[in-house]
């Protein structure tokens, strides 16, 4: 029963909103029951109806034109939609709500959405948005030859706050459309009337500098949003992820967050800039273990010298698929990563490795970025620039050997010039393993060069170490590891800095 709504990813899920919110069904068997007793002329009517209600809740007005810089308002929804051009709009201080998957062109005028919201025999674009863009093989909408029921479920679909969704520009909205089949896509928009609670009014917003409002759901309409550039699978599991584990019930959301990781998903954008992705249950996991949120969030954070738009692509690309190839793409950034990427990393790493392997790798790239750090003159950002340089070099050196012996030989060298100071005990698991070639020459390079890239936060036990880092000397490590002065002397550049364990947390 209604196989060509259940057919297609878009209207499939129309129906499946339909079948919770005016149904009640809240698990795959009470859907299909319900589907069975259910006539093509009952969910049409079912579906027209919600299509009704759905229309009371696209747009937000705010009274006055303006108000105080960076306070909280609220507006009331606007339960009259009136498509006259230059009426409800922002200038007026009316907002459409970030769900509506319309640009803001596509609901006013005279053929306009909001001057026939409900669909007629023949489907059009603007009640099948991605019609000319994923999928049905047509060049214009009004070619496809679907239902009027076709139609009212891919409207509903359109016009659902039930959806992952964001602003993405000034007119433009994007939302998250997981392919799932009907009997995951129930229990996952139940899940989503969970957590309405959990998300800002849809009324409130934030002002800008300027005294404007900006409705808080433009961030995302689902919990805690990372990062506008990690929407999609990424940021709806991360997001949903940690507010389910905030909450206690993550072993009740992680069948749905399963199913929406592993599956294909249209990231849906009224610009045209559509595309598809899939994940895998990695995703999950590090949301579970609640690492996932905090990567995301903390990207920004990567010291280097690549644009900002090349981080995230490679980070995103490497938390997507987590495997060999784009990870060794995610290093070729040669940069500094936050504390936040410490468990991130190790996540990367604990399924193939021991722990003892990792920490003994760690241990070793430790003492590389310690030792990195004396040998670099000067103090402030040119002691830092110049202890970048000395990493920069002996990545490249890493590079260039063509065995795992030669990588330790030629590692202990050159570290051992830098200031005499001998590899710590701890190191020794590695340099074993990589000596006997139990470790590919790609894989040890790896671990070396990804632990000897970390930040570690500053001790939270050491005063000396929040002043410095205070001061902006964050990129200090572990003073522990520093090579000794013989008495009498002095160390001019060390005895005036006061490190913050770079490594040593980890």
């Amino acid at each position: 029963m209604f196989d060509d709504l259940r057919s297609y990813y878009f209207s499939r899920y129309g129906l499946a909103e339909v079948l919770v919110t005016e149904y009640g069904a809240a698990d795959a068997e009470t859907a299909l029951e319900i589907l069975d007793r259910t006539s093509r002329e009952e969910m049409e009517a079912a579906l027209e109806e919600r299509v009704q209600r759905l229309l009371r809740e696209i747009r937000v007005h705010f009274s006055k034109p303006e108000y105080p810089s960076k306070t909280d308002v609220q507006g009331q929804l606007v339960h009259d939609l009136d498509g006259t051009p230059g009426e409800q709009v922002g200038a007026n201080g009316y907002f459409v709500r970030p769900h509506v998957l319309l640009e803001d062109g596509q609901l006013n005028g005279r053929y306009g959405f909001v001057k026939s919201p409900l669909p007629g025999k023949e489907i059009i674009q603007r009640y099948y948005p991605p019609a000319t863009k994923l999928s049905v093989g047509k060049a214009s909408a009004s070619n496809v030859k679907k239902t009027r029921l076709f139609a009212l479920a891919c409207t509903v679909t359109t016009l659902t706050p039930l959806k992952a969704a964001r602003r993405t520009g000034d007119s433009h909205r994007g939302a998250v459309i997981p392919d799932l089949p009907l009997q995951q896509l129930v229990p996952y928009l139940d899940l989503y009337v969970d957590l309405q609670p959990a998300l800002p009014a849809s009324t409130e917003a934030t002002t800008n500098d300027n005294g404007k409002p900006y409705l808080k759901q433009n961030r995302g309409t689902f919990p805690a949003p990372p990062p506008g550039w990690s929407f999609g699978t990424l940021g709806v599991v991360a997001g949903i992820g940690s507010w389910a584990r905030e909450n206690g019930f993550f072993d009740d959301a992680e069948p749905v967050l399963e199913a929406l990781a592993t599956r294909r998903a249209y990231v849906i954008d009224t610009s045209g800039a559509n595309r598809v992705e899939t994940a895998g249950s990695h995703v999950v996991r590090l949301a579970r273990e609640d690492i996932l949120r905090s990567a995301l969030e903390n990207t920004w954070k990567v010291e280097t010298n690549a644009s900002e738009e090349d981080v995230q692509r490679l980070v995103k690309r490497w938390l997507l698929e987590f495997n060999d190839a784009y990870f060794t793409d995610f290093l070729s950034l040669r940069a500094i990563y936050p504390p936040s990427f410490s468990p991130l990393i190790d996540a990367y790493f604990m399924p193939d490795y021991d722990e003892n392997l990792i920490a003994s790798a760690r241990a070793a790239a430790q003492h590389i970025n310690s030792q990195a750090y004396f040998a670099a003159d000067g103090s402030g950002d040119t002691k830092r620039e110049n202890k970048q340089t000395t990493l920069s070099s002996l990545e490249s050196m890493l590079y260039d050997c063509d065995s795992g012996p030669e990588l330790i030989a030629r590692i202990s060298v050159q570290v051992g010039r830098l200031t005499g100071a001998d590899f710590p005990p701890e190191a020794q698991t590695f340099f074993d393993q990589t000596t006997a070639e139990n470790l590919s020459l790609e894989e040890a390079r790896n671990l070396l060069v990804a632990y000897m890239r970390l930040r570690a936060p500053a001790s939270d036990t050491d005063a000396q170490d929040e002043a410095s880092a205070q001061a902006g000397d964050t990129d200090a490590p572990d003073k522990s590891t520093a090579p000794e002065v013989a008495p009498g002397e002095s160390s001019s550049d060390e005895s005036s800095y006061v490190p913050d364990d770079e490594l040593g947390n980890l």
